[in-house]
């Protein structure tokens, strides 16, 4: 702690001079523990200057500055000062990209219309311990980590499965700690699937962001083949998720880890948020005619949310043996983006992995598929497969061009 015993000092940057005093009568009134001393500026460039002189703990940010407006304003407090906690301030119009600083950096953020004084001190006290222990983390392990989000493009593609699996193929192809996460918040498929029986969930690490520690981490997490696990809530758990303590919780579990795949579910408005954690995105479809129209609005959603197309990784999983499906290049012209993966129909397999609970064997078509997806995000080369005589005739019978039929050229129009 930078100022006197029990003092947080706060660094205000708002140029707007009655929202101002309300934030200091606020810090002035909230008690002597942690008890408060609040610098104020008006602009970027002065508080840039504050800065650094030192003793600072934490930052008040609002991105609508004279001299810097939006997103732009953060990065380039942070950028001077990585070592210091940012809460950014926001309208309710600019959420959106409040959200977005979390990806880049930032602590927490505020909506200033539904700010109270009791939520501004919980949560700059809260910033601060929970900053602080990130560092820690970070300084005794020094751990790079990156995130996979696995989206569907709706339901009933098997994202949950291609989760799964990938987190176990990122384990074992790298050897390094992996994270899988359930934030589809309506379903407990993953803890099914990977065989966990604990009744805690992300949702206990969103309640308790305060506490958040290596050692209250340890207790949420089941591991499975090396893989740690902490798994969605399912129906039922009573009411809305708060998702800006999730996104806590998730940016401080991903710091114990080399690799955090998280499980998304299908695409909805509400999981949007979570992506700004993602260094990668997979997008997960099948080769219907539904799966690929809803896929395809929804890499427009992404592109539009500010997601780079680079990061979206489209993986096609063929669920019906005998459904006709659409050639690789005609499925990069629809996307516009490139075929990650495409998986072939692999009933059996599957079938017995959900028997097992537990992610597909080694051995399987669908797990070797999204081997070669886990090292292409390792930066790793392809490894080569010998083929059957059946998946020769398989793969020499797809790769056949062919017209798509009329339905198909109406969606790809």
């Amino acid at each position: 702690m930078n100022g006197p015993p029990n003092r947080l000092s706060v660094l205000l940057v708002e140029d707007d001079p009655d929202y101002a005093t309300l934030i200091q009568q606020w810090l002035d009134g909230a008690g002597p523990d942690p008890g408060f001393a609040l610098s104020w500026t008006e602009s970027l460039s002065a508080a840039l200057s504050r800065l650094a002189r030192g003793g600072i703990d934490i930052v008040l940010l609002d991105l609508g500055l004279p001299d810097s407006h939006g997103i732009e304003t953060f990065l380039a407090l942070h950028s001077r000062c990585a070592e210091v906690p940012v809460i950014v301030l926001s309208s309710a119009d600019s959420e959106p990209m409040a959200l977005q600083t979390i990806r880049h950096g930032g602590e927490d953020y505020l909506v200033k219309s539904t700010c109270t004084r009791d939520l501004l001190v919980r949560n700059i006290s809260h910033a601060v311990v929970r900053h602080r222990r990130q560092a820690g983390a970070g300084a005794a392990g020094d751990i790079e980590s990156k995130v996979v989000a696995v989206i569907g493009a709706k339901g009933g593609t098997g994202t949950t499965t291609v989760a799964c699996t990938l987190a176990a193929e990122l384990r074992l192809q790298s050897n390094d700690t992996v994270l899988l996460a359930g934030l589809d918040m309506d379903s407990d498929l993953l803890g099914f699937l990977m065989g966990v029986t604990s009744r805690l969930s992300i949702l206990d690490a969103a309640q308790n962001v305060e506490r958040l520690d290596a050692t209250f981490w340890e207790s949420l997490v089941t591991e499975v083949g090396g893989v740690h696990v902490v798994q969605s809530p399912g129906l039922g758990h009573g009411g809305d998720t708060d998702q800006p303590s999730v996104l806590q919780a998730i940016q401080f579990g991903k710091g114990l880890y080399r690799w955090t795949v998280l499980d998304l579910g299908r695409l909805r408005s509400g999981n949007l948020a979570l992506l700004e954690l993602a260094t990668e995105a997979a997008l997960v479809t099948t080769d219907s005619i539904a799966s690929l129209h809803e896929a395809k609005r929804a890499v427009e959603v992404l592109g539009a949310g500010g997601v780079d197309r680079e990061r979206v990784h489209l993986i096609v999983n063929r669920v019906d043996e005998a459904a006709e499906t659409l050639s690789t290049s005609e499925l990069i012209k629809f996307f516009g983006v490139e075929v990650c993966a495409r998986l072939p129909y692999d009933g059996e397999a599957l079938a017995s992995a959900l028997l097992e609970r537990k992610p597909p064997a080694e051995s399987s078509a669908f797990r070797s598929n999204l081997r070669d997806v886990a090292r292409k995000l390792l930066g790793l080369e392809e490894l080569k497969r010998r083929r059957t005589i059946p998946g020769l005739l398989s793969f020499l019978t797809g790769s056949k061009r062919r017209e798509p039929s009329a339905n198909e050229a109406a969606i790809c129009s």
